[in-house]
């Protein structure tokens, strides 16, 4: 009688069992990275280049000086209003004072407007107050307003700003809004005697 013999099966070596394997991994790998490249282009603003539905409150150009004691903090207001023209809220991300070194600007809030109180355009302090909200992430409803009060620190000397500017966003697009708005805060040993000037306006004629 004749046996049949049984075939034989051998083991895949596993360096075969690897090729196999990677490419696997390698499409996973790229795949991953397709999507997160996907969720960064979705969430991430793109710049429109534009100044955006959010405008700036009142005409001309307004200045303000501030002298105070070197490393005191002040804030800045003018009153600084915006509105919100359109339909949709607007986030803003944060402030740019136009010239301004580093070092001297501290952050900025936003307070309801109106206002329960009178406003002012400058103060020798700096402090959020209870019905304020800090940059970033404020949000301005459609057709809202809103006061910005920004925050500085007093340092040697004087230092000036030409204009400020408002980063913020909607539905994924992003502007910048320039406010006519310039100043200079100016630090010394004597706050009420250090001269403090607000930088000159350029005429042609």
């Amino acid at each position: 009688m004749e046996t049949e013999t049984p075939p034989s099966i051998r083991p895949e070596s596993s360096r075969g069992a690897r090729r196999r394997v990677l490419p696997l991994a390698a499409l996973v790998a790229v795949g991953i990275v397709a999507a997160i490249v996907v969720i960064l282009v979705s969430v991430l603003p793109r710049s429109s280049g534009g100044q955006g539905p959010l405008i700036v409150e009142g005409r001309g150009t307004l200045g303000l000086a501030q002298p105070a004691a070197i490393g005191q903090a002040i804030s800045v207001s003018g009153p600084f209003v915006v509105r919100n023209t359109s339909d949709q809220t607007v986030r803003l991300d944060r402030v740019e004072m136009v010239g301004l070194p580093d070092g001297i600007y501290r952050g900025a809030y936003v307070l309801p407007w109106p206002p329960s109180k009178t406003p002012f355009s400058d103060a020798l302090t700096y402090r959020v107050p209870r019905n304020g909200r800090a940059l970033p992430g404020v949000t301005v409803a459609p057709h809202a307003q809103a006061w910005i009060v920004i925050g500085l620190t007093a340092k040697r000397g004087q230092h000036q700003w030409k204009h400020i500017d408002i980063l913020y966003h909607d539905r994924g697009a992003a502007y910048r809004r320039h406010a006519a708005i310039k100043g200079a805060v100016c630090g010394g040993k004597r706050k009420y005697k250090t001269p403090c000037d607000i930088p000159a306006s350029h005429t042609t004629g």
